[in-house]
């Protein structure tokens, strides 16, 4: 494995005494979670003890189809074990004569609870991948700094999927390892570490924080109070992929900060929720010992304020239940009082206008400055990537997603269109991020037909179809097929 990492949401998945922690974020789980009405499924259930009554042919068809692969219960222990893969091939329609384009994921994911108040997550993958053309522009110039008499940037980040090393022909290679554990002591507190990233929002895209980045290791502490009240506190290692010019070790160490967040929700009733949140970036210096001032442990907000290197994104956060079919949510961030320190969401999610279907429709707006601090290695992001939105700042989008299933058979539709005015790509990046600002309309479609093998851990054999337009790149229609275990999110349509 190359690096500790952490790709995905946390969210709660099922219930026995205590909660268990998961790291399953893929959209697929998403959509269940946001739906009206939703409530936690009841503990995995697992074969009956006595066993011998229960045919070879039926247990391997519930653990292949329905349960997790391997399973451990015992009096104070519950453990799931399930294969991680992604193999998948493809090609542009429109490069007569190009390159295969492919993925290979291979990997492990494990789960479960031990007493009463105590879950953990983990899993572990590596990755051989050729991606498309516009991916790879994307991929290689969020790669990691190398400060010398000249400037050099090598390699390239993969969103939620980490720093590459060149594999083949034009090819990459990466890995990454995910970990977490939630520990309840008492009812109302809740204690989360681990190097997952957080989702914050009801929508398909956060403006506040993602899972678009890469993992960090963090620790997350949230109270529960007057019943419809919490109060969270976040703190989390983040970096720069510069490369430090003085080191001891056969590559120097990356330029490290750190990031705050500061969370209170109210749950104005059983279906008005909202959320007010403080999000800095903390400067930790670029020495050999690095740390942030010591306010930066502060359980309370707005100490940040007091560092000017800091840079801090303030963010309200809304989700309304109309009914038993649709959900409104909003967010709304700010950095400063300017028009281009400011973004905004809308959304709206309906289900089931058709039996087991999801309508998604969310705008969002980004101004050209939210996420940018005034010195460049400060601004909103980790591994050269967006905390927030995949495509940074400076952007409308309009996003539509559909989804139906038949059982086991699955159709999805996702368009994306983007209206650049004066958009900088390389506006987040921490150093050399000057290029000149470009007009542009990029619509991305993408269609999806599958068969769920197992909706467990959303194994899927499936083939897609990707259409990418732009004013300025040239048109891509990718074509693949693949089995896939999809637990977490890896965002292309930027």
């Amino acid at each position: 494995m190359k690096k500790i990492s952490c790709i995905l949401v946390l969210f709660s998945a099922v219930f026995v005494h205590a909660q268990v922690e998961s790291l399953a974020g893929h959209n697929y789980f998403r959509d269940q979670y946001q739906k009206p009405g939703f409530k936690i499924e009841a503990f995995p259930s697992h074969l009956p003890k006595d066993s011998t009554k229960v045919s070879f042919r039926d247990k391997l068809k519930k653990h292949f189809m329905d349960a997790y692969l391997f399973e451990v219960h015992e009096k104070n222990v519950n453990l799931y074990l399930s294969p991680v893969v992604n193999f998948q091939a493809g090609q542009d329609w429109l490069d007569e004569g190009g390159p295969t384009l492919y993925q290979n994921t291979r990997g492990i994911y494990v789960k479960g609870t031990l007493l009463k108040n105590l879950s953990f997550a983990t899993t572990f993958v590596e990755n051989q991948a050729r991606f498309s053309k516009y991916e790879n522009n994307f991929i290689s110039s969020h790669g990691e700094f190398y400060p010398n008499a000249s400037t050099v940037q090598q390699n390239g980040v993969v969103s939620g999927g980490g720093r590459t090393k060149p594999f083949k022909e034009g090819g990459y290679d990466y890995g990454y390892a995910i970990g977490s554990f939630l520990y309840k002591p008492i009812e109302n507190l809740e204690i989360r570490a681990g190097n997952a990233p957080t989702f914050v929002g009801s929508g398909y895209r956060s403006l506040i924080l993602s899972d678009n980045s890469y993992q960090a290791p963090s620790i997350d502490i949230k109270y529960n109070f007057l019943k419809k009240w919490s109060y969270g506190v976040h703190r989390t290692r983040r970096f720069n992929l510069i490369r430090k010019t003085a080191f001891s070790t056969v590559e120097g160490y990356y330029q490290p900060k750190a990031s705050s967040r500061h969370y209170l929700n109210y749950q104005v009733n059983q279906n008005i929720t909202v959320g007010l949140s403080e999000n800095s970036i903390w400067s930790m210096g670029d020495s050999v010992t690095t740390k942030p001032s010591s306010l930066y442990y502060a359980p309370m907000p707005f100490f940040g304020l007091t560092q000017s290197t800091n840079h801090t994104i303030y963010g309200f956060d809304a989700s309304e239940v109309a009914g038993k079919k649709t959900k409104f949510y909003q967010q709304f961030v700010f950095s400063g009082l300017d028009v281009s320190q400011m973004g905004f969401q809308l959304g709206v999610r309906f289900y089931d206008l058709l039996p087991n279907s999801m309508l998604q429709l969310e705008y969002n707006k980004v101004g050209s400055e939210l996420y940018t601090a005034d010195a460049p290695n400060m601004s909103y992001t980790h591994y050269n990537l967006p905390l927030a939105h995949p495509k940074g700042q400076g952007f409308d989008e309009l996003v539509i997603r559909a989804n139906v299933s038949i059982k086991r058979v699955y159709g999805e539709s996702k368009t994306v269109c983007y209206w650049l005015k004066n958009y900088n790509e390389r506006d987040l990046l921490p150093m050399d991020n000057e290029s000149p600002a470009i007009d542009d309309l990029i619509i991305h479609q993408q269609f999806e037909l599958g068969y769920r093998i197992n909706p467990k851990i959303n194994f899927c054999l499936f083939g897609r179809a990707v259409l990418r337009i732009s004013d300025i790149d040239p048109t891509q229609i990718l074509l693949h097929i693949g089995l896939s275990t999809n637990l977490f999110n890896n965002y292309n349509d930027y």
